[in-house]
């Protein structure tokens, strides 16, 4: 997925990238597993943790000070370039190859966004919300966790989630509100080496507990075993950004996130039309995407267009991307 972060420095940050990157990929085995193995131990572990961590990375980079330093329009012009526009013409293509165009569907996109794409409109509420608001990073994080965790326990987070009325709005409007605030609460404070310390400790206990519920459904321990796993982990993202290794591959996954978190089940869906099925399905998407974003790349113009990062901004850092089956509504 997916997504969107707005830090300018001089150079890329590798840590950052690879972190992305990692996140990209996680995402890309979820929507597997939950088209080969839906009720799979795997798919569980996925779902509990991949979307928070992207959306806390995207609080996390984006640039609340400068957001509010432009007009709207400006700051909305500048996010229809970059990742509007790449998402619309993903939204058309999946909505017409599987015949799904309404009258209202130009209008029900940016509420309830079909299949995959319910990241962007989510992640760009969010940043308006933060944009508009005009209060601090804390007194933000405080009105999106009360929102957040009522909303977790109304809507669910793992066995149970609840099917959200027609009228009302993805509920990943509301669930996800406690991470991207608290990304950027993060992002305004000073690294603290007790808290990441502290963070190291409580994140396997949260996952451990995470992974103890697949087996034992409970909507109160999930929302806190979730919270628990994700929350220090994105207290540990100042570290992460920290981080220099030398996985070239796995960093341009993380730089182009929202080309392969767009495009991924598309791959899927013709792969599988054309009889494949597992591995030599994963392998073969993969493969696909790779091409695909080679080829595009040597066009920047269709490279826009498809969510690639344009390589004459090396300085503009972006995050994209979700959990959810690629033709169907999540249950994640």
């Amino acid at each position: 997925m997916l997504l969107i972060g707005d830090v300018t420095r001089k150079e890329r940050n590798t840590g950052i990238d690879l972190f992305r990157g990692l996140l990209v990929l996680a995402v890309i085995l979820g929507h597997f597993f939950e088209l080969t193995q839906r009720e799979s131990f795997l798919t569980w572990v996925g779902a509990g943790l991949r979307m928070p961590l992207f959306i806390g990375l995207t609080g996390y980079l984006f640039n609340l000070e400068r957001a509010r330093a432009t007009s709207l329009f400006h700051l909305l012009r500048k996010y229809y370039r970059r990742l509007i526009l790449p998402w619309l013409v993903a939204c058309i293509v999946y909505l017409t190859s599987t015949e799904q165009f309404g009258i209202f569907t130009p209008l029900l996109i940016f509420v309830q966004p079909p299949f995959h794409l319910w990241f962007v409109p989510v992640m760009m509420a969010f940043i308006v919300a933060a944009t508009i608001t005009r209060r601090t990073p804390l007194v933000m994080l405080g009105i999106a966790t009360s929102i957040s965790i009522l909303a977790m326990y109304l809507f669910g987070v793992g066995h149970s989630v609840a099917q959200m009325p027609p009228w009302m709005p993805d509920r990943r409007f509301f669930i996800y509100l406690i991470y991207f605030f608290y990304g950027s609460w993060v992002a305004c404070r000073e690294p603290d080496p007790w808290k990441e310390r502290a963070a190291l400790v409580l994140a396997p206990i949260g996952f451990a507990w995470w992974c103890a519920l697949y087996q034992a459904p409970s909507l109160t321990a999930e929302v806190a075993a979730q919270l628990t796993s994700c929350m220090p982990l994105i207290c540990l993202l100042p570290w992460v950004r920290g981080l220099s290794l030398p996985v070239p591959s796995l960093a341009a996954v993380g730089r182009d996130s929202l080309f392969f978190y767009l495009w991924h089940p598309m791959a899927f869906g013709l792969w599988a039309a054309c009889g494949m099925r597992g591995l030599p399905m994963l392998t073969l998407s993969m493969l696909t995407l790779m091409v695909a974003r080679l080829l595009c790349g040597s066009l920047p113009r269709a490279g826009r267009i498809f969510g690639l990062s344009s390589r004459a901004e090396p300085a503009t850092i972006m995050t994209v991307l979700p959990s959810v089956g690629p033709l169907r509504e999540p249950t994640r």
